[in-house]
C-alpha cells in the first residue's frame, strides 16, 4: 500500500503546528498585502490604513487600485499626490500587525519583511518605506524622491521587539512627505510580504480525501490554519488570503445575495447587486410585491425581494457584480445566496405561478452568467437549498428541471442543508424522505435523491456540501455520523464539507463544526458507490470502498438492511468488529468500518533564527498511531519559497518542490527521523 503525505496529512484534533519558512503575505497585519481586493469602494486596497497630517489636506491625495501597473496577481495600490501650495507634511499608508490574533509575532522573531514598490514623479517631496519595531524605524528606503525606473522589490530582516511600555510592535509604513509649497509624486505599492518561519503549507485533504470548505466565516483564519485543510472559502477575503498562502489551490467566491436588496448600508458595494437606497428612492416598481401590493421580505425588513424577471433589474445586477468582481481579486467563482425559485408563486406579477416564476430565474441566471464567463472567465455557485432537483436532468424519459438551461454558467452548487437539516424552531434535526417514482422528475420537491444526484452527476462543477444540525439532541451524534458517512459516499475531487449547527449551543462554533468523524482515516476511495438491494430512483444500501475501509450509508426512510463485514475492521468508535459480523444499518444511519496507518508528522528546525546565506537542519519525525502498519510511506515536506535543499539523511529526492522519502515499513506504534539541510535565500 501507498500513503500519499504531506505536512499535516493526520487527524486534526492532533494535528501540530509545524515550522517552516513560507511567506505569509503580512497576513499578521493585514488580509490582502497584494492590494486584489477593495470591497468598500474607498480607493483603498482592503486592510492597509491611510492617514495624513492635519495639516495636509486629504483632497491632495488620489487613492485607487491600479490593474495596469502592478508587481504581479491584479492589481497594486496606487496613490498620486498633487498640490499647488501648503505646509510641510506628511501621508502614510500602513499595514498593522493583529495583536489580538491567534497567531503573531514573538518578541524577538525575525522577520523577513518584502515589497515591491515604483516611485515616479516626485517634486519637492520624498518617499520611503521602513518597519516600526518597539520603539524604532528600521528603513528599509531611506527617503528619497529619486524614481524607481519601474518595479522594484525590497527587503529586510526585521526583529520584533517591544516599546518603552513593553508592548510589542511591529509594522509596515509607506509614507510620503511633501516639503513646504508645491509638490508632486505617484507611487505603487504590491506584494508586501512577511516571511516567518513559523508556517507551512500543508496538504490540502483529510485522510480520506475530503476537502474543508469555510462558509462566510467571521472569526480569525489562524485558530484553524494548523488544524483544516480548506479548499475552499465563501465570502471572507480575508480568510481566502490567509488559506491560500498555506494550502495548494484554495479556491474563493465572494458572496453576493440574489434574491432581494439588503437595507444594511455596508452592504452596498459587495453583498447587495440591487443598491436598497437607490431602489427604495428611484426604482420602487423593482420590488416584487405581493397580492396586496406590499414589498415582499426575506427576513423581516432585513431584505426585500426583488423582480429578477425585469430586464433592468438584471442590468443592474450584472453591472455590480462585475464591479464587484473586479475589485474582489476577479475571482473563478462568486457564490450567490438565496436562489429561490419558489418565492414568484406568490406574486400576481407572475399569475402566482411558479413555473413563471423559475423562468424569471432561469433567465436573470444566465444574463448574469454568460457575461461573467465571456468578460470575466467566472462562473455562478448557487446555494441551492431551495430545490436541489431544480438543476437534474430528467429521468426515465422524464423532462429536464428548468435550472438545466442554465448549467454552462454554473460553476458548482452549495447545497445547503444536505443530507441532515436543522429545524431550530422546532428543535429538531430531520432528514429528509429519500424520493419515491411519484416524485422523480419534480424539481419542486425536496428528497435526498436529488441531493445525492446533484453531488454526483456534476463532477467536474465545484459541490459544497453544508449539513446543518441542531447540536445537544440525544440523536445528534447520529444525525452527525449520517452527514460524514454522506459526504464520503458521494466525495469526488471537487467537493468540500462545511458541517454548521444551529441553535441551541451552535454559536461556540461559529465558522462550523468539525467532528472527529470528518477525519477518519479512510485513506482514498478506489471507486464509486454501490447500491444493494435497490437503485437510485428507489433507494437501498449504499456502499462504498476505500484504502483502508467501507463506508456504509442508508439513506432510506422506510427500510433497514444488514451489511456483513469483510474481515478485522474498526467502527466508528473503534470498536473491533471481527470478520464476518452481520451488522444491522437502521435507516437513515451512516457507518464506517476502517484499519488503517495513521502517520503524524513534526517539523522542527535546529535553530529559529536564520537570515539568508545560513543553513539549518529540519527533524522530522514520523510516527504511526494508527490500527494498521503503513507500508511504502510516502512522506513529502514543501520545501518553501527561498530555501534551497544541500543535503539529508537519509537520502531523499526533491519533487515538485518537495523532499520526498519513502519508507518501506512503518508498524502500529513505529516512529522514526528523518533529516535535511537547507540554505536561505
Amino acid at each position: 500500500m501507498q500513503r500519499i503525505l504531506g505536512i499535516g496529512a493526520t487527524l486534526a484534533c492532533s494535528m501540530l503546528l509545524m515550522w517552516a519558512q513560507q511567506i505569509t503575505q503580512l497576513d499578521f497585519f493585514a488580509h490582502a498585502g497584494n492590494a486584489e481586493y477593495d470591497y468598500d469602494k474607498n480607493g483603498r486596497a482592503d486592510g492597509l490604513f491611510f492617514g495624513t497630517a492635519p495639516a495636509l489636506d486629504p483632497a491632495h491625495f488620489q487613492l485607487s487600485l491600479d490593474y495596469q501597473s502592478k508587481y504581479e496577481g491584479l492589481a497594486s495600490q496606487c496613490i498620486v499626490f498633487q498640490r499647488s501650495d501648503g505646509a510641510a507634511s506628511w501621508a502614510s499608508l500602513n499595514l498593522y500587525t493583529n495583536w489580538d490574533a491567534f497567531l503573531k509575532p514573538e518578541v524577538g522573531e525575525a522577520i523577513l519583511v518584502r515589497f515591491a514598490l515604483r516611485a515616479e514623479g516626485f517634486q519637492n517631496a520624498t518617499y520611503s518605506a521602513f518597519v516600526t519595531t518597539g520603539s524604532r524605524r528600521a528603513y528599509i528606503i531611506h527617503p528619497r524622491s529619486e524614481p524607481t525606473s519601474g518595479w522594484q522589490q525590497f527587503s529586510m530582516v526585521v526583529p520584533v521587539e517591544t516599546d518603552a511600555q513593553g508592548r510589542p510592535a511591529f509594522y509596515f509604513t509607506v509614507m510620503i512627505e511633501p516639503r513646504a509649497g508645491a509638490a508632486a509624486g505617484r507611487v505603487w505599492v504590491d506584494d508586501v510580504q512577511a516571511i516567518s518561519t513559523r508556517t507551512v503549507m500543508r496538504s490540502n485533504s483529510l485522510p480520506n480525501g475530503l476537502k474543508i470548505a469555510l462558509v462566510n466565516p467571521q472569526y480569525d483564519a489562524y485558530l484553524d490554519l494548523p488544524n483544516l485543510p480548506v479548499g475552499i472559502t465563501i465570502g471572507s477575503r480575508g480568510h481566502a488570503a490567509v488559506f491560500s498562502r498555506h494550502y495548494p489551490n484554495t479556491l474563493f467566491a465572494p458572496y453576493v445575495f440574489f434574491s432581494g436588496t439588503i437595507v444594511d448600508t455596508n452592504a452596498r458595494y459587495n453583498r447587495d447587486i440591487y443598491h436598497y437606497d437607490d431602489m427604495n428612492q428611484n426604482h420602487p416598481s423593482w420590488f416584487l410585491r405581493n397580492a396586496a401590493e406590499e414589498r415582499m421580505t426575506v427576513d423581516n425588513g432585513i431584505t426585500y425581494y426583488v423582480d429578477v424577471g425585469r430586464p433592468e433589474v438584471r442590468e443592474r445586477a450584472w453591472q455590480s457584480v462585475r464591479d464587484f468582481m473586479l475589485r474582489s481579486g476577479r475571482p473563478r467563482y462568486v457564490f450567490f445566496d438565496d436562489v429561490d425559485m419558489r418565492v414568484g408563486r406568490n406574486s400576481p406579477a407572475y399569475n402566482n405561478d411558479i413555473n413563471a416564476w423559475a423562468q424569471a430565474i432561469v433567465d436573470a441566471l444566465n444574463y448574469i452568467g454568460s457575461r461573467m464567463r465571456a468578460e470575466l472567465g467566472a462562473t455562478i455557485i448557487p446555494n441551492v437549498a431551495w430545490s436541489p432537483a431544480f438543476w437534474l436532468r430528467g429521468m426515465n424519459s422524464g423532462p429536464d428541471a428548468p435550472g438545466v438551461a442554465t448549467l454552462p454558467n454554473m460553476g458548482g452548487f452549495l447545497i445547503e442543508h444536505a443530507f441532515t437539516h436543522a429545524r431550530v424552531s422546532q428543535n429538531r434535526t430531520i432528514v429528509l424522505n429519500y424520493g419515491t417514482t411519484r416524485d422523480l422528475n419534480n424539481w419542486q420537491v425536496w428528497t435526498l435523491r436529488d441531493q445525492i444526484r446533484l453531488a454526483t452527476e456534476y463532477p467536474d462543477k465545484v459541490i459544497i456540501l453544508h449539513p446543518t444540525y441542531v447540536p445537544g439532541l440525544a440523536d445528534t451524534q447520529q444525525r452527525i455520523r449520517f452527514a460524514v458517512a454522506g459526504c464520503l459516499i458521494v466525495q469526488h475531487e471537487n467537493l468540500f464539507v462545511e458541517i454548521e449547527p444551529r441553535g441551541g449551543s451552535g454559536l461556540q462554533y461559529p465558522d462550523g463544526y468539525y467532528p472527529p468523524e470528518l477525519f477518519v482515516p479512510l485513506g482514498r476511495w478506489t471507486g464509486n458507490y454501490e447500491i444493494r438491494n435497490g437503485d437510485i430512483i428507489s433507494g437501498g444500501l449504499f456502499v462504498r470502498n476505500y484504502e483502508n475501509g467501507i463506508v456504509v450509508w442508508n439513506p432510506c426512510h422506510d427500510r433497514d438492511f444488514t451489511f456483513t463485514v469483510p474481515r478485522d475492521l474498526y467502527d466508528w468508535d473503534r470498536n473491533l468488529i471481527r470478520a464476518g459480523t452481520v451488522v444491522n444499518i437502521p435507516r437513515q444511519t451512516g457507518h464506517v468500518f476502517y484499519s488503517a496507518p495513521d502517520i503524524v508528522l513534526e517539523l522542527r528546525p535546529q535553530n529559529a533564527q536564520v537570515l539568508p546565506g545560513q543553513t539549518v537542519q529540519f527533524t522530522v519525525t514520523y510516527r504511526n498511531r494508527g490500527t494498521a502498519p503503513g507500508t511504502n510511506v510516502r512522506i513529502a515536506v514543501p520545501l518553501p519559497q527561498g530555501m534551497t535543499l544541500v543535503g539529508s539523511n537519509p537520502q531523499a529526492r526533491l519533487e515538485n518542490g518537495q523532499v520526498v522519502w519513502i519508507v518501506p515499513n512503518v508498524p502500529v506504534g513505529g516512529r522514526g527521523t528523518l533529516q535535511f539541510t537547507v540554505r536561505v535565500e
